[in-house]
Formats: C-alpha cells, sequence, structure tokens
C-alpha cells in the first residue's frame, strides 16, 4: 500500500530565554498493538505521548508521517533549582488509525478508534542527572503498548548555591597584576537569592541587601596596594537587569562563620555597573563579596564578576624604605622605572613638613648633580586611580636616611593633580630623600616621580632701604649703621652664592617739645600739643589717653603722660611730663545698666572730691519726669539715686565756690523680640518635615533657646503637626515666650478601583485604575512601570501604584484584578450514532464546563443549540461563547456504519429446466454489522443465501444486516433463449477460388454440424468448391 504525505513547510522561530536548570524529556522508542480491525486492510496500530498538557506528539514515523524516534518532545527551562517542579505528568495512549487520507495515502489524518490512554506524575530527577522509565497499559484492553523515555535535568548555566556566606563561590587566589574572573561574561545571578542570614550593609549606613550572593578569593603574598571589583550587568543580554550593589568583607577569624568586618560598600546612583576600588589589601587573606541588587526595579538578576590586581608596586612607608633613583647626570634626570603606590602608606615617623600635613606618604632618594640645583616633578596616573600629588624635599645631617633630617623645602598646589618644585642650592654629590604625599581630595593613588637637573644659577639681588637712626642693617655677616651704597658675596649651604648690592639710608634722630594748656582741677579737661621733628615725617601720635592726633584734649589733671611719636618707617620717640591742673569739685560717678529692657532698679553712684564740703546736689531724669536733691556732708562720701529707669540722669554738685553739673545714664538693653519668623507646615499628611526658622534681635548676650519639645537649638526641623513654645533667654535671664503652630494637609488617600476584571480564565483584558480622595495626582507609578492613571491589557493578580500629588504627597495602594475561577471548556458527546452507512441521523451533543450563565453555540454543520441533529459521517467543529465573551471549541468525528456490500449471481432457466427452474444466489456479504439475513420480497427473512423455484424474471435481492440495515440488489433469472443461425448471403466465385464460410449465432456454447462433412465441429470452414455447392449448417446450444 502506498500512502502519500502531503507536506507542508513549517516556520519554527526559537526564542532563547534564560535560565539556569533545563528539563527534557526525550522519546526513546514504544510499541503498540490493537484488536481493531481496518476497514480497508491491515490494523495501522500507532501511539502517542502528551508531555505537560502541551498536545500530543504520534510515533512511530510511517513513510512521511508522524515523527522519528528518539524525539526529544519536552523542553522548559527553570531559574532556580527551586523552581523545577517535582514531578511531572506524562500520558501515553494507543489506538487503530482508520484516518482516510492516511489509508489511502494520499495524507497523515488520523482518526482514532479503540484508543487507550494512561496517565503518569513521573519523578524528575536531580539537577545534571536523568532517569530512563517506562509507561505501558494494563492488559486485556482495546489496544496495548508502551513507551520508554528518558527524563533529564541540566544545568545550562554553573550552578552557584552562593546564597550564603559559607557556600560562596571561591574565585581563586589573587596575585600580583592577576585577573580572577571575566565580567563579560553572565556567569553568575541572583535570581534565586535571598538574605536570609547574610551580613546588612544597612547596618553601617550602606545600602539595604535584598538578595545578596556571596564571592570569595585569597590575595597571594605580593598583592598590589589596591584592586578593584568590577561587576557588569547582564554583560550577554538575556534581559535580566540587576541594578548592582557591592559589599566587601573580612573575617576575623578568617573562615566564613566568623565575626565579619565591612571593608568597603559601593553603588552608583546612575548606570547599573560597579567599578569598586579596594584600598591597601591584606597579602594571604580571604575576602568575602557581597553582590546585590538595589531596588524597587533591578533588586536581582544576571551580572558578570571580576577581580582585577592593578599591578602597582607600593612606594616605601618609611625614610630607610625609599627608592633609590642614583645620582642625577649633569643635564640629565632619573625617575622611577614603574609606577608607584601609597595606598598602605601611613605617616609614621614623618618629619616636619612646612607646606602641608603629611598622612600617606612614601620615600624616593636620591644623589644631587654638580649644578645643586634640579627639577623635581611628580606626575600622577590618569588611568588607574589619580593622586593629587604634595612634595617635600629633605637632607640628612649624617647623609643617611637614619639621621637628623632637615627640611629643604615642600609645595602642592591643590588646583592641579600633577607637582613640580625647584630646588637650588643642594650640596652636589650629597643624597636627598623625597616625600610624596596626596592631598585631602586624592590622598591616595598612582604616581612616578622624575628629578632633572636644571642648570647653574647664581642669583643677584639689589636692596634700597632705609633705617631708623641708632639702628644696624645686616647683609650676611656685614653690619651697616651710617648711610651708603654696598656690595656683599653670601655664600648658602655649599658654596651656593648670592650678590646683594645695598643701598642704604640712616635717617635724623626723633625729637619732641610739648606746649600744655592746664586741666580744670584733676579732671580731663588738660590739652597739650606735641611738636616733633626728625625721621621722615609725617608723624603719628598716641596719647596716654589713647587720644590720637598732634593736639589731647581730654588729658586728666596732675596725671603723669606719655606720647608716642611715629614716622611712617616705624622709628618712635616716647616723650612724658605731667598733666598742668586747676582745683575745682571733681565728681567720681559709676553709669548703671539695667538687666532687661523696661526694668526699673538703676542705680547712679557718684563720690565728690575737691571744693569744700558740704555740698548741695540736685538730679533730675528728663525721660521718667523724675527728680530730686540731698546735701553731702563731706569729700569722698558715695552717693546713691535708686530705682531709676533708662535714660540719662543730670546731677548738679556745689559748694560755696565751685559747681559742676554732669550726665550720668542709666542703660538698657534692647528689648529682646523676634525679628522674622518663618514657619513651614508639614508637606505631607503623617510627615515630620515641618520646621520654624526664626530670628531674634535685642537682649544681652548671647541668648538660650527652650522648646516645648525639649529641644535648645534656634531653630527646628522635622516637626509633626502641633503647637510648639519657644521661650527665649538672654545672659541677664531676661526671657521671650511665643508659639507656633504647624500645619499638615488633608490625608492623600487612593481607593483600588478594579474597573474591569479578567472577562476569561487566564485571559488579559483586564482595567484597574484608582479614586484619589484631597489631592490631584501629578504621577502614577504602577508595578509594571506604566505611568498613566488606568492600566490596561492585564492578567489575574495584584498591581501596585503610587500616586504623587501636586505637593509631592504620595499614597500606594494595590488593586486586585480577578478571573473566573476555572477556563470555559466543552466537548462533544455522541447523543445518538449514524444507524446506517450513508444515513443522516446522527446526533451530537455539547458537553460543558467552566463558568456561564447563558451560551451562544455555532455547529459546522449550521445548528444554534446544545444538540446538533440530522448528521451524516464526517468532521463536525463546535464553538460556544459565554456571557463574557470567552470561547471554546472542539471536534468530533462522526463514524457510520461500514457499508453494507454484496454480490449475487443467478441461475438461469434453460430449456432442460422446468419453468420454475431458476436459482438467486448470495455471493459475497460484507460491510455492516454481521448477522445478515436475506429477503427477495421485502417481507420474509432468513439465513440462507439460496433462493430456488424461481420463474423468468427480475428481483430484489434485500441483504439485511443485525442493525436493520439494508441492502438492495436486482437481478434476473432468464428463460431459455430462441437459438438462430445465418451463414450469410449467396456467394458467386470464380473456378478455383477458396473462400471463409462462418456460422453467426445468439449462443457461444453450440456444437457445429455442417453438411458437407461429418468431422468439422467449428464456427468457420474455407470451401474451394469446383462445381455450385449449397453448404448448411446445424448449430446445437450445449447449456441451454
Amino acid at each position: 500500500m502506498r500512502k502519500l504525505l502531503l507536506l507542508f513547510p513549517v516556520l519554527i522561530l526559537n526564542i532563547s530565554v534564560w535560565g539556569q536548570i533545563q528539563l527534557t524529556v526525550t522519546i526513546d522508542g514504544g510499541s503498540s498493538t490493537t484488536t481493531c480491525d481496518d476497514f480497508i486492510g491491515q490494523a495501522d496500530p500507532f501511539w502517542a505521548v502528551n508531555i505537560e498538557g502541551e498536545g500530543e506528539v504520534i510515533y512511530p514515523e510511517s513513510g512521511n508521517c508522524f515523527t522519528s524516534l528518539p524525539n526529544t518532545q519536552y523542553t522548559q527551562n527553570f531559574d532556580c533549582e527551586s523552581d523545577v517542579p517535582a514531578t511531572i505528568e506524562i500520558c501515553f495512549s494507543a489506538f487503530e488509525n482508520d484516518g482516510l487520507s492516511y489509508e489511502i495515502g494520499i495524507g497523515c489524518d488520523v482518526t482514532k478508534t479503540c484508543e487507550e490512554t494512561i496517565c503518569q506524575d513521573v519523578t524528575v530527577p536531580a539537577t545534571n542527572s536523568s532517569s530512563t522509565q517506562t509507561i505501558g497499559l494494563a492488559d486485556n484492553l482495546s489496544s496495548d503498548g508502551e513507551v520508554t523515555f528518558t527524563i533529564s535535568s541540566t544545568s545550562l548555566t554553573p550552578i552557584y548555591s552562593n546564597d550564603t556566606i559559607c557556600s560562596a563561590v571561591d574565585l581563586g587566589v589573587l596575585t600580583f597584576a592577576d585577573t580572577l574572573g571575566d565580567a563579560s561574561l553572565g556567569l553568575y545571578s541572583n535570581l534565586c537569592a535571598t538574605n536570609a542570614g547574610d551580613a546588612q550593609p544597612n547596618d553601617q549606613g550602606f545600602f539595604f541587601n535584598d538578595a545578596g550572593v556571596w564571592f570569595s578569593f585569597t590575595t597571594g603574598a605580593d598583592v598590589s596596594g589596591e584592586f578593584f571589583v568590577h561587576a557588569v550587568n547582564d554583560p550577554e543580554a538575556t534581559g535580566f537587569d540587576i541594578d548592582l550593589q557591592l559589599a566587601v568583607y573580612t573575617s576575623q577569624t578568617g573562615a566564613c562563620d566568623g565575626p565579619l568586618d565591612l571593608v568597603l560598600a559601593y553603588w552608583l546612583d546612575t548606570g547599573n555597573d560597579v567599578w569598586m576600588p579596594v584600598e591597601c589589601p591584606m597579602p594571604n587573606t580571604t575576602y568575602y563579596i557581597l553582590v546585590d541588587g538595589a531596588a524597587p526595579a533591578a533588586t536581582t538578576g544576571v551580572f558578570g564578576l571580576e577581580i582585577i590586581d592593578i599591578g602597582i608596586v607600593e612606594g616605601g612607608d618609611f625614610r630607610c624604605d625609599y627608592e633609590d633613583l642614583g645620582e642625577v647626570p649633569e643635564g640629565g634626570s632619573v625617575e622611577t622605572p614603574n609606577w608607584v603606590s601609597n595606598f598602605c602608606s601611613t605617616d609614621t615617623d614623618d618629619p616636619y613638613v612646612q607646606a602641608f600635613v603629611s598622612q600617606h606618604s612614601v620615600w624616593f632618594g636620591f644623589i644631587a648633580p654638580p649644578s645643586g640645583h634640579v627639577l623635581i616633578e611628580g606626575i600622577t596616573d590618569r588611568t588607574i586611580d589619580s593622586i593629587g600629588i604634595q612634595l617635600a624635599l629633605y637632607r640628612s645631617f649624617n647623609n643617611f636616611c637614619n639621621g637628623p633630617f632637615g627640611h629643604v623645602m615642600s609645595q602642592y598646589d591643590i588646583d592641579d593633580l600633577d607637582q613640580s618644585m625647584i630646588a637650588t642650592c643642594l650640596y652636589p654629590g650629597r643624597p636627598y630623600w623625597i616625600l610624596v604625599d596626596g592631598t585631602g581630595f586624592n590622598a591616595k593613588g598612582v604616581f612616578k616621580i622624575r628629578v632633572t637637573d636644571n642648570g647653574d644659577i647664581t642669583p643677584k639681588v639689589t636692596v634700597d632701604t632705609t633705617v631708623c637712626a641708632g639702628t644696624q642693617y645686616q647683609v650676611g655677616s656685614s653690619l651697616y649703621t651710617t648711610s651708603g651704597n654696598y656690595a656683599d658675596t653670601i655664600q648658602v649651604f655649599a658654596g651656593c652664592d648670592s650678590i646683594v648690592f645695598t643701598n642704604l639710608t640712616v635717617l635724623d634722630p626723633l625729637t619732641a617739645t610739648i606746649d600744655q594748656s592746664p586741666a580744670i582741677g584733676m579732671t580731663a579737661t588738660g590739652m597739650a600739643t606735641a611738636n616733633a621733628s626728625g625721621g621722615t615725617g609725617n608723624y603719628s601720635y598716641l596719647w596716654c589717653n589713647g587720644e590720637t592726633g598732634q593736639t589731647a584734649t581730654m588729658l586728666t589733671g596732675g596725671s603723669n603722660c606719655c606720647v608716642t611719636i611715629t614716622d611712617d618707617i616705624g622709628c618712635e620717640l616716647i616723650e612724658c611730663f605731667d598733666v598742668e591742673f586747676l582745683t575745682g569739685i571733681v565728681p567720681i560717678f559709676e553709669n548703671d545698666s539695667l538687666n532687661c529692657f523696661g526694668e526699673s532698679s538703676g542705680i547712679i553712684r557718684f563720690t565728690t572730691y575737691n571744693g569744700e564740703p558740704p555740698y548741695n546736689f540736685s538730679w533730675s531724669q528728663v525721660t521718667s519726669g523724675l527728680n530730686g536733691s540731698g546735701t553731702i556732708d563731706s569729700e569722698g562720701v558715695e552717693t546713691l539715686i535708686e530705682n531709676l529707669p533708662a535714660g540719662p540722669v543730670e546731677i548738679t554738685i556745689n559748694d560755696a565756690f565751685f559747681d559742676t553739673t554732669f550726665v550720668a545714664d542709666i542703660f538698657e538693653p534692647e528689648e529682646l523680640q523676634l525679628e522674622t519668623t518663618l514657619v513651614n507646615g508639614a508637606s505631607c499628611f503623617g510627615f515630620c518635615d515641618g520646621s520654624i526658622d526664626i530670628s531674634s534681635i535685642g537682649g544681652t548676650g548671647t541668648k538660650s533657646f527652650l522648646w516645648s519639645n525639649g529641644e535648645i537649638s534656634e531653630d527646628l526641623t522635622g516637626l509633626c503637626t502641633g503647637t510648639y513654645e519657644l521661650t527665649i533667654t538672654d545672659e541677664n535671664g531676661c526671657e521671650l515666650v511665643t508659639s507656633f503652630f504647624i500645619n499638615e494637609p488633608l490625608e492623600f488617600i487612593a481607593t483600588p478601583n478594579p474597573i474591569q476584571n479578567v472577562s476569561c480564565f487566564e485571559g488579559s483584558d483586564g482595567q484597574a485604575g484608582v479614586l484619589l480622595e484631597n489631592g490631584t495626582a501629578a504621577t502614577y507609578n504602577w508595578v509594571d512601570g506604566e505611568d498613566t492613571p488606568e492600566i490596561t491589557g492585564l492578567s489575574a493578580g495584584f498591581y501596585d501604584v503610587t500616586i504623587t500629588n501636586t505637593d509631592g504627597c504620595e499614597a500606594y495602594t494595590s488593586v486586585e484584578i480577578t478571573q473566573p475561577s476555572a477556563p470555559l471548556l466543552v466537548d462533544i458527546g455522541v447523543a445518538s450514532e449514524i444507524s446506517c452507512y450513508g444515513e443522516n441521523d446522527g446526533v451530537l451533543q455539547a458537553e460543558v464546563s467552566g463558568p456561564w450563565n447563558t451560551l451562544s453555540y455555532d455547529w459546522s454543520s449550521g445548528s444554534i443549540t446544545a444538540v446538533a441533529g440530522n448528521l451524516g459521517s464526517g468532521e463536525y467543529s463546535l464553538q460556544i461563547i459565554n456571557e463574557n465573551g470567552c470561547e471554546a471549541e472542539a471536534n468530533y468525528t462522526l463514524t457510520q456504519p461500514d457499508e453494507l456490500i454484496a454480490q449475487v449471481s443467478a441461475k438461469d432457466i434453460t430449456c432442460l429446466d422446468p419453468v420454475n427452474g431458476g436459482e438467486i444466489y448470495v455471493d459475497t456479504v460484507f460491510g455492516g454489522m454481521p448477522g445478515y439475513v436475506y429477503s427477495i420480497d421485502g417481507e420474509n427473512f432468513s439465513s440462507f443465501e439460496t433462493f430456488t423455484g424461481l420463474e423468468e424474471g427480475s428481483y430484489q435481492v434485500i441483504i439485511q444486516d443485525i442493525s436493520g440495515c439494508e441492502e438492495t440488489l436486482d437481478i434476473s433469472v432468464l428463460g431459455p433463449p430462441d437459438l438462430f443461425v445465418d451463414l450469410g448471403e449467396d456467394f458467386e466465385i470464380s473456378l478455383g477460388e477458396t473462400i471463409q464460410l462462418q456460422a453467426l449465432s445468439n449462443s457461444l456454447d453450440l456444437e457445429y454440424s455442417w453438411n458437407h462433412s461429418d468431422t468439422i465441429n467449428t464456427d468457420e470452414i474455407t470451401i474451394s468448391p469446383y462445381v455450385s455447392t449449397l453448404y448448411s449448417v446445424a448449430v446445437f446450444d450445449t447449456l441451454t
């Protein structure tokens, strides 16, 4: 039997999805048998496998149809081992295929009969292992068979169970200039990680560990002063982004379960990759790296990781560990052959530095060139880690590194990372030491040092100077006291000469005379004028009472006073004298100051001298209207005027000869009051970010502040709503009490609004929104990244949203979108089979499950109800739609009994038979349902296959199977025919001519008898008559 497979090209697009575990099922082999017959030929047993409901695959391959073995039928990727199911369902079925196009060899359709199915939950093996299993049907079923398959669980990437520090991935040993790992490969992820039992960088004020994974490595004995931890987000673009955060730890015991010390935590506000430098790693030490993702958007994902030793040698931390650059050649330079770093350096035993404070210094040495003049350059690295270089130069008094060091020079420029300085007058051939450090902003890094011979220089300088009379001017070892022009050669260090030309002017000495006007008594009413000469002129004066100017007007009579006269280059003359005075009443008084604004507790104290007691006095205070008077009995008695408010008090004292009036003052501080006040309410309901900003004026001295909440600062921040009372107290105890109120807005509330739930099971037409109170939305931030007031196309689940209003306040809610509890499903059942071949009386019934209230039916036959009738054999499809528009479809092949096929024959009546000597025979019958009966009158049926005693005529033979299906065949019983024979027309021939004669009859089974011969028994003769002759023939029918 030839079968024809029509091939239709199918394009399959494979989309790669990143997963750590791949689960596959490979069908290795199988077999099936069936007890069913094939309606055309021998049985066609096949078998099928359905894994996890993904659909059947039919085996074995037959010609161009179905699937060859072995076949990997099922493949599924999983992110985590915990995601891999414990079991999967595998269904095996065996059946007889009666597909018509397959049977006749033009297609690969499948019509199942005698189908038997078994389903089992098969255990999934451990990761990186497989198991081969067999599922078989039970005995004594209509079809039998079994399938053998291999289920494998394979790690697509290395499986790292590094969720805890003691399961950290060991990256190896980091040696000098070495790199561990490759950040360009996405070998790692934290998709399956938690933070259970992990160290928490947040405890030290760094990031929060949500789902960290751990790595470890050990430094070698020669590790550099710095290494970098480089982490790259999703380097191979799998779609699993992570916003990387890193933390590096060491263990106090060296073991993973020991107490941890945080070395460094690092993350970036922009970008997902991280370069984290770790300075001064300890040799032979195990470091632990925690890798996490920043919440909320990219907490977990795929990443690459590498550890890079920068390969830079550390400089010497102590002066005797210096790197020796050697002697600076004349006209040439020396420098460090390689880059150097100072990551591990300290300031231990560093000498004094004039230009900066050393922190992380390293040392270098060189021998000075013959010129004694060098350029020292510090060059920072700008690719690995820059340093703001600071330079200092020293010499040793015994030429050894452990001798006493002398500071030669030091220098740094905060605006430039590189640094250079020129040193002169160095001792040729002697060693010098360079201290290199970093600025406060770039204290550590990588750099080079170069020392260059800067050539011979001899500095020359001219000095024009003027000095005061009686002073000396020194140049080197020379001293000069008179005006003149001088030249001196000065040797510095080892013969570094400097020539100084001096133009010296020595001034004339200062002299002065004093002219006086006497004081009235011993009061500050004396006057004196100083007349100066000599020096440079442009004199300034400072008198004993603090007055300046050539004349003093407030000198106290009887006192000794000195005036200091200074010219414009600082030459001084101090001239002293006694102040002349006239005797009169002299009051000595004290002003008073009130403690607080508005008090009346002032006291004026005064004592009267000179004059002639007793004294009379009177006083008045215009500002308050107070006044009084009294008598003072003797000189030197203290007199008090009490209970005075602020303001000037005029007092007049008189005796028999003199009177004097003076004014004493009662001072008061400025009123203590608030100058400015700025009150900011809480920005959002429940927030404590209100503030009070005040400025106060008045009062005395420093003020203290005491708020009702216990705070003692001038201003308050971080305030919740409420009333806050403030007491301001100055140094005198004066108080100002006031209060402020912090407002807050109404609570911004978001209520979930499920606008539309999912219509159909596992659909995605849900819509979600929110209802807002007490605010207008400015932005929306849904969990899926949408930023609109409403989101659509949703499947069932919870959708979190954060809404920020125009005031910057946030509200959060979660909207639940539900779906029907089950899918709408339909199957087709047979309500009534087709009775007989070719009939259209089959009935199919829709069998619906799942949620619905109303349904519409659409049969391929045109029926729109649950039942479709008047059906013949064939494929029927059904689509149902419920009130939500959910659809379900089913197909069914309605079969009919095999066609009832028969062959009959008849025995005709011969001339030898009686009139009813005819017979009809049922030769063969197949199809329908066996148990056949026969009739030629439609009423009397029997199982006999021969009808006898029939007369000539036409008959209908009715064959009926056990189901009552009938096949009617027409046949005739013929009577004996009328026999005739003909030789045709007469012939006229020439003498000697030969001709053929043929007897033509209506029967084939004849015997012939010719008149001219008794031996000829054929229908043709050849004759050559010599005379005219009559030929005749007689025929006899041998059958009838």
